[in-house]
């Protein structure tokens, strides 16, 4: 599949990008004058009656493919709620197949940079507009819908530009699941250095799948945290255990250095980081907080001797309410077609994520 072939109806803008592990690639593509991200996943692959292997084989795979259908389109269908265009969750739009591969397409978005030069404390507490903070808000969309995201990580919480400040947005769903209901353990793919301690336990089979809630996703927003504010992941014998998850199951505490938020907000992340994951707050409470701290909205400026005779232009008199004077002229809402340019890089420094 090359730029200018069509797929679903979709055209292809540009050739695909193998991303990760090469597990899927990914491009851009445009359909009744709108542009979309589309990702082609590169497994399963769906074998027809000509495709080599046995009858037995080709059963097997149809059988695969039939359970990796149900599982993207029962996300799909309960994430239909909060789909649509501009908002915090970058959901699936469209997934469909094309002759043996498997095709799944999200709005595209443009997203700001935020440079390790900057303050990392604003981009936690940093006032907006709709009070999104961190991810913490977006992330509570998805957890009252009783899903987890099962695969947090710097690089699919998209930083977007907006005119208070910033805002976030979750991307890649392909691991979620409905709380209770986790896909095999064979079958879950991610990052490990930001697998919550039960999430590990099940993918060892030493685990019950009961205990993968919302809450593997509160270790995994923790740790974002901490990397997010620090520049790095909390500190832990790294040698030793390798990752997170490994160093508290076997009984270390992980901790937001001290001084880098108020004492009461630290205990909080530290909180996120418990291996118990009972003793870590809610995705609700954490939001809580951090709006409790966060800084005032800046004040509006104050209208010069023009502006305010302008805006005395306008004013409505008399018994009719007619205007009298000039009247502004109504600024038109922007349009809701992405511009479809990149205005700056995900917020992560690894170097196969993806990018939008």
């Amino acid at each position: 599949m090359r730029a200018g072939d069509v797929v679903g109806g979709y055209t292809i803008l540009e050739d695909f990008k193998v991303v990760g592990a090469g597990l899927s690639k990914w491009t851009f593509a445009e359909r009744d004058g709108r542009e979309y991200f589309i990702k082609e996943f590169l497994s399963p692959t769906y074998p027809d009656d000509d495709a080599p292997g046995s009858a037995k084989t080709k059963a097997r795979k149809r059988a695969r493919c039939a359970a990796f259908e149900a599982h993207h389109r029962g996300i799909q269908e309960a994430l239909a709620p909060v789909s649509g265009f501009g908002g915090n969750l970058i959901v699936t739009l469209d997934f469909f197949r094309c002759g043996a591969k498997y095709y799944k397409v999200t709005e595209k978005v443009d997203v700001a940079s935020l440079e390790p030069s900057g303050d990392r404390r604003t981009r936690i507490l940093e006032p907006t507009g709709s009070a999104q903070d961190g991810g913490a808000h977006s992330l509570k969309i998805l957890h009252d819908l009783s899903i987890v995201h099962s695969d947090l990580k710097p690089s699919n919480v998209l930083i977007k530009r907006t005119e208070f400040g910033h805002t976030t947005k979750l991307i890649d769903f392909d691991s979620a699941y409905r709380v209770g209901s986790p896909p095999p353990p064979d079958e879950i793919v991610g990052t490990m250095n930001y697998y919550s301690p039960e999430l590990v336990a099940y993918i060892q089979e030493t685990g019950p799948p009961d205990r993968l809630t919302q809450k593997s996703d509160i270790f995994a927003l923790g740790l974002i945290y901490v990397e997010l504010l620090t520049g790095s992941l909390p500190p832990f014998d790294y040698e030793r255990y390798r990752y997170p998850s490994v160093a508290v199951t076997a009984g270390e505490t992980l901790r937001l250095p001290t001084g880098t938020l108020p004492a009461d907000v630290s205990e909080h992340v530290d909180r996120m980081m418990l291996v118990d994951p009972v003793a870590r707050p809610s995705v609700g409470d954490v939001h809580a907080t951090l709006m409790r701290v966060r800084p005032p909205l800046p004040a509006p400026p104050r209208a010069g001797r023009r502006e305010r005779a302008a805006a005395a232009s306008t004013t409505l008199k008399g018994k009719g309410l007619r205007a009298v004077g000039r009247v502004a002229e109504a600024v038109p809402p922007p349009p809701d077609t992405p511009s479809g340019r990149l205005i700056g890089k995900l917020l992560t420094r690894l170097k196969d994520t993806e990018t939008r």
